[in-house]
């Protein structure tokens, strides 16, 4: 399975950001909401976090954008918490990024014995077990379509197993001329 890195790219992440956070602190690039298990992919909180990310910087603004598709884009959609969204870059060691659980190949979900619906299923009770094989089979993370389009892909850390495989870059303040906003509001159908 090629990686996002041996494609060419990094992943992505899309956050409300504070530049006065210290790293790893709330609104920090690095840190890593607790679970709450409404995530598709969660683990449980004893076992581990899980960072989502996505392959495209579009499809991350894209996943804060969502609630409001089909209405014209205004700045207020780019805050959360009093805060700008911010996006940033994460790059993920090789050795780490090999061993993902890939839900888009169908050897592996042969493999695993994973039926393709329950990846995609809205029922969390259904999908979240996926996640704590590929735990369970020792994983670092795993990577799948997103439910937006096929096209797009969304690859979930499992942070206990990433832990010090993970680099963040410089936050870039999305603004309504940012080139991934621009491109998820065409996509979801935000402009005016």
């Amino acid at each position: 399975m090629p990686s996002p890195e041996s494609r060419g790219g990094p992943l992505w992440r899309v956050f409300p950001w504070d530049a006065g956070a210290t790293e790893g602190t709330r609104y920090s690039p690095s840190h890593v909401p607790q679970p709450t298990g409404r995530g598709r992919f969660d683990l449980p909180r004893a076992v581990s976090s899980v960072l989502y990310t996505s392959e495209a910087a579009e499809h991350a603004v894209s996943e804060m954008l969502q609630p409001w598709r089909g209405r014209t884009l205004d700045s207020s959609q780019l805050t959360r918490a009093r805060l700008p969204l911010a996006l940033v870059e994460v790059r993920v060691a090789p050795s780490s990024m090999g061993r993902l659980a890939d839900l888009c190949d169908p050897t592996y979900l042969v493999a695993s014995g994973t039926a393709p619906d329950k990846t995609a299923s809205r029922f969390r009770h259904v999908s979240q077990p996926i996640a704590r094989a590929a735990w369970d089979a020792g994983f670092h993370g795993l990577r799948w379509w997103s439910s937006f389009w096929g096209d797009w892909h969304t690859v979930v850390l499992f942070t206990a197993r990433v832990e010090g495989y993970l680099t963040f870059g410089a936050p870039e303040v999305l603004t309504l001329d940012h080139v991934a906003v621009k491109k998820a509001a065409e996509l979801l159908g935000m402009l005016a």
